[in-house]
């Protein structure tokens, strides 16, 4: 007897998927408001390749960065000893964007000296602390976007549970209360790590790494509902923007010192407009 195939079931369509809501990294958030045309080139015509030239700072600092990293997350000063932490610099360093070799010998030795320095501090604080976490992306929903930030290091402090929210700056030899209460970056993370951690106290500290010196400050729970108010208002701004009408302007304080003058310079050729006077260029 021949068996008859039975219907095949009607599959339910699949629910739509909700739009991903955009989000904001202090970074994006900091191009905006220095210039919306470098914000357009980065993040909506997406043509940062084509100008973004490898630098010697980028370069050593993100060397550091991987090396001071992978020291936490092995165990920090308790596991990894000083010689042991400057070997490590040589698999995570990066060549590219130096002058010359000698310049970039010059950078590792100053990195080696920096490490040792570094693994003293840490030793000072190993009974003091634990690392919390490491280079961990932290995000908060803000309604129409989310709000992000990738944190170099958190550490809890064993005496209380605060959290200390760690940013290294590699070019730095020195760094005050007044700076790190003024970064948008640290501001933005202490909300981040606030929101996250609402029943911890948490503060900021920037590391100076080249001077071996740290500052810290933290905001008062006003101070981060009114930087909420604010970062939500800002980033309204950007959702709200018609980049396709952004034209470049020349800016005094953010041009000459941005890789996509080239672009922008063409612009103004086109529009023959004396930039070299507006940026104050002149020789």
């Amino acid at each position: 007897m021949t068996e008859v195939p039975k219907p095949a079931r009607a599959r339910k369509p699949a629910a739509p998927r909700k739009p991903r809501k955009p989000e904001f990294s202090p970074t994006r958030i900091k191009t905006f408001l220095s210039c919306p045309m470098m914000y357009r080139l980065e993040y909506i015509d997406k043509v940062g390749r084509f100008y973004h030239k490898s630098r010697a700072g980028f370069s050593f600092g993100t060397s550091l960065h991987s090396t001071l990293q992978n020291f936490h997350e092995s165990g920090g000063s308790a596991a990894v000893t000083s010689e042991e932490l400057v070997t490590r610099l040589d698999q995570d360093w990066i060549p590219q964007g130096y002058a010359s070799a000698e310049q970039e010998q010059e950078h590792r030795i100053e990195a080696a000296q920096i490490l040792t320095t570094y693994h003293a501090l840490a030793t000072e604080r190993a009974d003091l602390t634990q690392t919390f976490l490491t280079e961990k992306m932290l995000k908060y929903d803000m309604g129409e976007f989310v709000l992000t930030g990738r944190i170099d290091r958190i550490d809890e402090h064993l005496a209380d549970g605060a959290l200390e929210i760690v940013d290294y700056k590699s070019g730095r030899m020195s760094v005050t209360e007044a700076d790190v209460k003024s970064a948008l970056a640290m501001s933005v993370y202490q909300l981040l790590a606030k929101r996250n951690n609402p029943d911890r106290r948490v503060f900021a500290t920037i590391h100076a790494l080249r001077g071996g010196v740290t500052a810290s400050c933290a905001y008062t729970d006003e101070e981060l509902d009114a930087l909420e108010d604010d970062l939500r208002g800002i980033g309204l701004m950007i959702l709200e923007r018609d980049f396709e009408s952004v034209r470049p302007e020349p800016l005094p304080d953010v041009c000459p010192w941005c890789d996509f003058l080239p672009a922008c310079t063409r612009y103004w050729r086109a529009q023959r407009r004396d930039y070299i006077s507006e940026l104050g260029l002149e020789d």
